[in-house]
């Protein structure tokens, strides 16, 4: 059965903006990568417009949002493309992605939408679960926190190109053990797709059961009042940062001794030194940027910790009229 497009207002095949009404069942995918994030919106909303990668660049860069009528609910659904904290490209750093990220949801939050789920796709072709693949999980368990994880479905993509049944349902069972079993634990359900209609259909109507909710980091930024910086996510994604600032550092203070032993006459390998040495120090650099970039944090919590002590004040007003 086929599943319409709404026609979006700016009449384009598809609408990339942050326009959910307040009836929309919105549904994040995120994941790392190349885990097939585009393709499952692809498939789910037939739109051609929505750009998929052979390879493992990213496709996408903005937080991006296809509507569409899902013809068997008759429920207008809102699929939120997500860039991974991975992205390789020049100017995409793991802080720009969170900071787009929970901009995102914050409107979602002062429009009084929540979200009804939170798609995580991950390559069940991976053969281990590499560095990257554990920081996306980490940043996304700490977007959601606990209380959001039953509405998560850890989705496997790419069983198509598994070589036997056996092979996958070992890697599945290692995950919910060994790496995902935080999500799994906290009610997360787990499904597989194979890259196609119906497989996605499925995990639709998983998600259209759930009860929406209110993820982690909104309600830290505006409940709370938190920073950016100072959320679940910012402080594991900070903590990051300063991890590879000194790794970087001890490398560089390696290089410096090393080039005291070299000798005069080796003079192409004391360049060989000195441009590695150059190079962590760029990544330093970045690093640093991305640590004051974070800091910085968003002008939409700068408004709310502006407007939270207003607001308490009105109430403690009102409060004492009654007194």
């Amino acid at each position: 059965m086929d599943t319409p497009r709404t026609k979006p207002s700016s009449d384009s095949d598809s609408e990339v903006s942050n326009a959910t009404q307040n009836d929309d069942v919105i549904i994040c995918v995120m994941g790392c990568t190349g885990t097939g994030k585009s393709l499952f919106i692809k498939l789910l909303t037939k739109d051609t417009s929505v750009k998929v990668s052979d390879s493992l660049e990213s496709e996408t860069s903005e937080v991006q949002l296809v509507r569409f009528v899902d013809r068997t609910s008759g429920r207008t659904v809102a699929l939120v493309d997500t860039p991974g904290f991975d992205d390789s490209r020049k100017g995409i750093t793991d802080t720009v992605v969170l900071k787009k990220i929970t901009s995102f949801l914050l409107k979602q939050y002062d429009g009084k939408r929540k979200l009804n789920g939170l798609v995580y796709l991950h390559r069940i072709t991976d053969t281990r679960f590499g560095g990257q693949s554990k920081i996306n999980l980490r940043m996304f368990q700490n977007l959601c926190g606990p209380e959001a994880y039953k509405n998560v479905v850890v989705l496997t993509t790419f069983w198509d190109q598994i070589s036997s049944p056996e092979v996958g349902d070992k890697r599945e069972m290692e995950l919910k053990d060994n790496f995902l079993n935080g999500l799994f634990g906290g009610g997360a359900t787990f499904m597989r797709h194979n890259r196609t209609v119906e497989r996605a259909q499925r995990v639709l109507r998983h998600v259209l059961t759930f009860v929406p909710t209110d993820i982690q980091i909104v309600k830290e930024i505006r409940e709370e009042g938190k920073s950016l910086e100072e959320t679940a996510a910012g402080s594991v994604h900070g903590a990051e940062v300063e991890r590879l600032i000194a790794k970087h550092r001890q490398e560089i203070e390696k290089i410096r001794e090393e080039m005291n032993r070299v000798k005069e006459d080796t003079a192409s390998m004391k360049r060989d030194l000195e441009e590695l040495r150059d190079e962590h120090m760029k990544k330093i650099a970045q690093l640093e940027s991305e640590r004051v970039d974070l800091k910085n944090g968003l002008e939409e919590e700068t408004r709310n910790r502006e407007v939270l002590p207003a607001e308490a004040e009105k109430e403690k007003s009102h409060h004492r009229q009654w007194l």
